[in-house]
C-alpha cells in the first residue's frame, strides 16, 4: 500500500496532518467504522459530531493509537516537508483530553467522593503542583507526574493561566476544584506539553456560560493564529464552533458525513423542551411520602466555608422545605459543589456551621448514615467509581445500601422494586451487562434509576445532563418533570445550561462567588 509523501513546492495540496487508509475498528465483537478514509490536512480543525453512544471515542482512541485497527492503517505526517510518514506516535504528538482524564483525576487523588472533604485534605496537591508535573497520588506514596516538564518557559506557563482564567485555581487543592475548573485545568496541562494535534473530547461539558464563551474565544483564537490544530468531539450541535470548517458525523459507528460544516446535514433529535412525543414512564408507586414528617430538609444560617483561606461559600442562608423542587445556579467556583456536599453530609466544616438536616442540627449526635439514607444523589463522578464487573441491575440495587458496587443480598421485593424502575427507564434489557459497558446516556439513566430506588426524601441531581445529546437531555428531563407530577418529591438541581432546567423546578438559589445572589420562586 503506497502512503502519500509530504506536499512539494510542485504539490500545492495542502499538507496531511494524519490520514485514515480503509481503517476498521472492532468492539465487542461489532465492526466499527469498516473501511473509513479520512485526511486531517494542517490548517484545518475537525469536528466529530454523532449522539451517545454513536463511536465518536472509539474514533479519537485510533488517532491517539490508544486501540488496535483491524484492518487499513493511520500515517502521521509530523516529521515535517520531505520526511517519509510513519504509523506510530512519539509521546506527546498527539495529546487527548475526555471525561475519562477527568475520573483519573478524580480516582488517583481521592479514592472516595467524600475525601474531597474530609480531614487529610492538605495532604492533595495543587493545581499548580499537578500543572508543573509535581503532584503525589497520596500520602502514603509520593509519585510524580512526570509530565509536563518541572521547567515550563514562563511565556507557555502565563499564555495557559491567562487562557483560561485559572491563575486563581493555582494554590487550590485539586480535590477542592469544581467539575468545570478540573476540566480547564486539564486542557491548559495538554497545552503545556506543546502537541502536534489535540484531541478534545466534549470540552464544553461541566463549564458554565461564561467559561464556555472563554474556552470557544481560545479555541478560535488558535485556529486564527493556526499554532494548533484540533479535532472536538461532541454531542451537542450548538458546540460546534465556527473555527472548526469541517465536521465528520458519525452515527452507529459509520460515518454518514464528512466535509464543509456548512455543508452539514440538520441533526436530528428532540430538544431538551420539546419532549412530548416521549411514551409515558410507568414509575413504581411509593409506598409512603419519605419527607412526610419533616419540617425542613436543609437549613443553613450564615454558613461559611473556606479553604486555604480563601472563602468557597461566605454568609449563606437558605432554607428547603419538603416538596419544593430547587435550580442551584452559578458559574463555576461560585460555590454549588460545597453548599450540594454540606446536604450530602460530605463535609466535615458543617459541624463549624449551623446546619440542619432533616430537622436536626448537624453536630448533635445525629447518624450521618441515616442522613444519607434519606438522599438520592446523581453527579458526573457517580460513574467513577463503579467498576467493570458490576451490572446495571447492580448498580441500580446497590442505592438501596448507599455503596458503590454491591456488597449485600437483595431481598427479591428490593430487586423486583430495582428491575420496575429498569423498566420504567426502558432499561430492562441492559439489566444483565457490565455497567461500564453501556453507553453515557444509558449510564446516567441508570444512575438515576439507583438514585431513586430507595425512595429518598430528597434528589440531588448535579449536571444530570451533562455530556449527554439532545434525546437523553429530553429523556432525562421528562423523567424528572413526570416524577415531581406523580409524586411530592423534593429536587435540588445543578445544571450550567438554562435549556436543561425542568418545569417542575419551584425555587431558585443563585451563587455568585460564594455569595447567595438570589434565592427564593422561580419566576
Amino acid at each position: 500500500m503506497k502512503h502519500r509523501p509530504m506536499n512539494s513546492k510542485a504539490d500545492n495540496s495542502p499538507a496531511p496532518l494524519a490520514v485514515f487508509e480503509d481503517v476498521s475498528l472492532q468492539a465487542n465483537g461489532k465492526t466499527l467504522f469498516d473501511g473509513l478514509n479520512w485526511t486531517l490536512e494542517a490548517g484545518q480543525n475537525w469536528t466529530v459530531f454523532g449522539p451517545n453512544g454513536s463511536g465518536k471515542s472509539f474514533l479519537a482512541k485510533a488517532l491517539f493509537r490508544s486501540i488496535p485497527l483491524v484492518r487499513g492503517r493511520i500515517l502521521f505526517y509530523f516529521d515535517g516537508p520531505g520526511a517519509q510518514p510513519r504509523t506510530y506516535l512519539k509521546p506527546n504528538e498527539i495529546v487527548r483530553i475526555s471525561q475519562d482524564d477527568q475520573k483519573g483525576l478524580m480516582r488517583r487523588y481521592a479514592s472516595y467522593h467524600q475525601a474531597r472533604w474530609q480531614s487529610f485534605e492538605q495532604d492533595a496537591p495543587t493545581v499548580e503542583d499537578y500543572l508543573k508535573g509535581r503532584a503525589r497520588a497520596n500520602r502514603f506514596q509520593m509519585r510524580e507526574t512526570g509530565e509536563p516538564a518541572a521547567e515550563i518557559p514562563r511565556d507557555a506557563w502565563e499564555q495557559a493561566l491567562a487562557l483560561f482564567k485559572i491563575e486563581y485555581l493555582l494554590p487550590r487543592r485539586l480535590i477542592h476544584i469544581s467539575n468545570g475548573e478540573a476540566r480547564k485545568v486539564l486542557i491548559a496541562r495538554a497545552l503545556l506539553k506543546h502537541p502536534k494535534l489535540l484531541i478534545l473530547d466534549d470540552p464544553f461539558t461541566g463549564l458554565d456560560a461564561a467559561s464556555r464563551d472563554a474556552l470557544a474565544q481560545a479555541l478560535n483564537g488558535m485556529a486564527r493564529t493556526g499554532t494548533l490544530p484540533f479535532v472536538m468531539l461532541t454531542s451537542r450541535e450548538d458546540e460546534i464552533l465556527d473555527c472548526s470548517g469541517r465536521v465528520l458525523c458519525v452515527e452507529d459507528s459509520r460515518v454518514i458525513f464528512q466535509g464543509p460544516k456548512k455543508k452539514m446535514p440538520a441533526a436530528g433529535g428532540a430538544s431538551p423542551k420539546a419532549s412530548s412525543s416521549q411514551p409515558e414512564f410507568k414509575f413504581p408507586a411509593p409506598k409512603e411520602d419519605p419527607a412526610a414528617g419533616f419540617k425542613t430538609l436543609a437549613a443553613m444560617k450564615k454558613v461559611t466555608i473556606s479553604y486555604c483561606g480563601e472563602k468557597v461559600l461566605d454568609q449563606v442562608d437558605w432554607v428547603m422545605k419538603p416538596g419544593e423542587r430547587w435550580a442551584l445556579l452559578g458559574h463555576n467556583g461560585a460555590g454549588k459543589s460545597t453548599l450540594l456536599s454540606l446536604v450530602l453530609a460530605d463535609n466535615p466544616q458543617a459541624y463549624a456551621n449551623d446546619i440542619s438536616l432533616f430537622d436536626v442540627k448537624r453536630g448533635s449526635g445525629e447518624n450521618i448514615w441515616e442522613i444519607k439514607r434519606r438522599i438520592g444523589c446523581v453527579s458526573p463522578e457517580s460513574q467513577i467509581y463503579h467498576g467493570p464487573d458490576v451490572t446495571c441491575l447492580q448498580a441500580v440495587c446497590s442505592g438501596f445500601f448507599d455503596t458503590v458496587g454491591l456488597y449485600h443480598a437483595c431481598s427479591p421485593e428490593q430487586e423486583q422494586t430495582a428491575r420496575q424502575w429498569l423498566e420504567g427507564f426502558d432499561l430492562e434489557h441492559l439489566a444483565d451487562r457490565s455497567f461500564l459497558a453501556l453507553s453515557t446516556g444509558e449510564r446516567r439513566l441508570t444512575l438515576l434509576a439507583r438514585a431513586l430506588v430507595k425512595n429518598p426524601a430528597l434528589l440531588a441531581l448535579d449536571e444530570p445532563c451533562q455530556g449527554l445529546d439532545a434525546r437523553h437531555r429530553a429523556r432525562i428531563i421528562r423523567i424528572l418533570d413526570e416524577l415531581c407530577a406523580q409524586s411530592s418529591m423534593s429536587m435540588i438541581f445543578i445544571s450550567h445550561h438554562v435549556d436543561e432546567m425542568p418545569r417542575s423546578i419551584t425555587h431558585v438559589l443563585r451563587l455568585e462567588k460564594g455569595r447567595v445572589v438570589e434565592c427564593g420562586r422561580r419566576a
